[in-house]
């Protein structure tokens, strides 16, 4: 066997040319390495976006029930206290049969988490990934509030029981009404500032079968509350 001895290096040039043909060759590898990492994070870019943008779809959708069911909550409330404090049982309970002035929806976040956890957004634009940032931040706390709404309603509905008027318990309920109206108009400017106008800015609509459904409600809303409530 043969063994071929590396030619030995005469000149200055010619060890230059060996070290310059050695660097190239990093340097491609580095780029070929660099140039994979790029599109495999692209790739996964792209599947997060296609997620974010479909949660982000239906939190903007279901965020429009508070500009929707604005002159229904507000009304409903006002009547809700009213009755309250004339111990009106009759026309409490049909209100609570006709349910609360307001949607409940499974708020979706679980996109945006994982996108968090994967480190997406060291690979996305700054200004994109802010704007998920917040509008999934918004859709959170409304979902946190969407808890103590029915928590607080269910408290004020307790008047509808035809018992013998309870100063404290009307007290109870009646703070829980002031406590619905103040959360729902808190509601009302994060679904506002934080959802429906961040989602628009990335150009995500809202679905149609949603806010319609919304709207119906709103409008039974309305027609109930036209009425004049039973003495």
């Amino acid at each position: 066997m043969h063994i071929h001895k590396p030619k030995p290096l005469h000149t200055i040039r010619e060890f230059l040319s060996e070290i310059s043909v050695i660097v190239v060759g990093v340097l491609i590898a580095l780029a070929l390495e660099q140039g994979v990492e790029y599109l495999d994070w692209s790739h996964k870019v792209a599947q997060a976006e296609v997620r974010l943008s479909a949660d982000l779809k239906e939190n903007s959708s279901y965020a429009s029930q508070y500009a929707a069911l604005k002159p229904c909550a507000d009304s409903y409330l006002d009547r809700m206290q009213s009755d309250l404090i004339k111990h009106d049982a009759v026309d409490l309970t049909k209100l609570y049969h006709f349910g609360p002035p307001f949607v409940s929806y499974p708020w979706k976040i679980v996109s945006w988490e994982s996108a968090v956890a994967s480190q997406i957004g060291d690979h996305m634009g700054n200004d994109r990934f802010h704007d998920y940032a917040e509008a999934f931040r918004g859709a959170a706390l409304l979902r946190d509030f969407q808890l103590r709404y029915r928590d607080d309603y269910a408290v004020a509905m307790t008047g509808r029981f035809a018992l013998p008027p309870d100063t404290k318990a009307t007290d109870d309920q009646l703070a829980a009404v002031d406590r619905l109206r103040e959360y729902i108009v808190i509601g009302r400017n994060i679904a506002a500032n934080d959802l429906v106008k961040v989602a628009a800015r990335l150009g995500i609509a809202q679905d149609p079968a949603t806010v319609g459904d919304i709207r119906q409600v709103a409008a039974q809303c309305m027609d109930l509350l036209g009425a004049s409530p039973k003495r």
